[in-house]
Formats: structure tokens, sequence, C-alpha cells
């Protein structure tokens, strides 16, 4: 089992703060998660990134003292800051925010995305090499009309059906994967607009998924603790690239705007 001396305090600090803090669980999925005065810290993660997790975490913990409807409303760069001028420091924290490499979900869907679009962009060629005129932005005709006299046309929407027609009849199984097998008539051409069409919807779904992982780390509550985590963890770069909202925040930090921050930061925080 990983231990540290400095996380250990760390735990120690926010025990005494009546937070429960757990390093024995998967986090609910996730790295870590803060809620009813408890913080979860996966268990897969190293030594270091325990540390900078339990920060981001105490900081959302900070924030629900400073805005007590945090959870509900997500908080305000207003009330964090304590300035309706919040332009500025709302750009440094969205760049602080997504330059840290810390987002390993969005990196992955990323990854994921360019994989996919080369697939779609390979089926195309393969398709043109019978159909010049093929366009895949619409549906094509001289494809689409032979695959809907079969039950392939379900696989233009789906990527897994089970369709049952008759009562006594076994229910069949058709999958974007085995196309060639329950298909063994259509042509190359015909098989791999299918796959085509399916890449394309796995491209939309993730970009959907994309931009809702955007809109939760856009949040003032997760622009926070990400701006507090980089503090800790990297505080030369912090400083340097959001200048406007360390220098406010160092302002209020001293105010002790944010109940028990200052004592942590003092602590475990390294200039």
């Amino acid at each position: 089992m990983q231990s540290d001396k400095e996380f250990l305090e760390m735990i120690k600090f926010l025990s005494g703060l009546g937070i429960s803090v757990k390093t024995n669980t998967l986090a609910r999925g996730h790295q870590g998660f803060f809620m009813n005065g408890r913080i979860d810290i996966s268990s897969v993660l190293d030594l270091e990134r325990k540390k900078q997790v339990l920060v981001h975490e105490f900081a959302h913990f900070v924030h629900t003292l400073v805005e007590p409807d945090v959870m509900r409303t997500h908080g305000t760069l207003q009330r964090l800051f304590k300035t309706e001028n919040t332009g500025v420091i709302e750009q440094e924290l969205f760049d602080i925010t997504y330059s840290t490499g810390k987002i390993p979900a969005l990196e992955k869907i990323s990854a994921l995305k360019k994989t996919v679009s080369s697939n779609i962009k390979g089926l195309d060629l393969k398709i043109k090499e019978k159909y010049p005129d093929f366009k895949r932005t619409a549906a094509f005709s001289p494809i689409e009309k032979l695959i809907k006299k079969t039950d392939a046309k379900y696989l233009l929407k789906y990527d897994r059906v089970r369709i049952k027609k008759l009562p006594g009849i076994p229910e069949k199984l058709y999958s974007v994967h085995d196309i060639e097998r329950n298909f063994p008539s259509f042509d190359s051409s015909t098989v791999n607009y299918i796959k085509l069409k399916s890449q394309q919807r796995y491209l939309r779904r993730l970009s959907a998924r994309a931009a809702k992982l955007n809109r939760y780390f856009r949040r003032p509550s997760e622009l926070f603790a990400r701006f507090i985590e980089s503090l800790y963890s990297n505080p030369a770069y912090t400083k340097l690239n959001a200048p406007c909202a360390y220098a406010r925040y160092m302002e209020l930090l001293n105010e002790r705007h944010y109940p028990y921050l200052k004592e942590f930061s003092e602590l475990f925080f390294h200039s």
C-alpha cells in the first residue's frame, strides 16, 4: 500500500474538519469526488496523483462554504472572486484547466475521434472506387435501395438489433460486425457503406460526449477546483498563466474568504 507523510497529514487535516476521506474505493468510476462531507480518492491512482485529487476535492468542499448552494447551481465566479468583472479571470481559469493535461477523459475522446475520422475517410475512399460520385454527407440511393430490401436496413440506424417477426420463429441478431456473414450477397461497397454509417454515428456520440464534458469542466465549481489543484501541483506555471486570478485569489485568501484554505495551503502548498 502506498503511503506518504504529506498525504497522511492532508487526510488528518481534513478529518479534523469532519471530512471523511476514503482511499480504498474506485471513487464511483472517477479519480475522486466530494459529497456530503466525504471525499473518495480512487485506489488505482499513484500517490502523487492522489494528493492532487485530494487538493481538488478539498477545494470543492471549501467552495460549498463560500456558496452553500453550489451543488445545485455549480457556483459563480462572481461570488468566488467577489467581483462582477470576471471576464479575464474566467479566461485564465479556462487556460489553466485545458493546458495542464489532466483531463484524460477528453484526451481519450480526442484520440478516438481521430481514429474514427480516419476510418470514415478510408471507407469513403473504398466506396468511391465503385461509386465515384458518392458523398458521405447524404443518403446514397444506389446502395440504400439494395440494403432496404433486406433486414440490413436496421443497421443503417443501429449497430446491433434483435428482430422477431412472428411467434414461434427464433429472433435474429444482426450486428455491423457480422454483415459479411449475415448478408453474404452484399458486395464490399455495400458492406463498407453500412460500416461507414456506423462510424458516423459513433463520431456523433463522441462529439456529444466531448461537448457534455466541456460543459462540465467549464462550470465555475470545476474551474475553481482545478485552479487550486494547479496551485498545488504547478504553482509557478499557474501564477505565470493566471496572473489576475492569482492576484485576486491571494487577496481573498488573506481575507479568509475561503474557509480553511489559507491554513491548508500554508501547510501543504509549495511556492
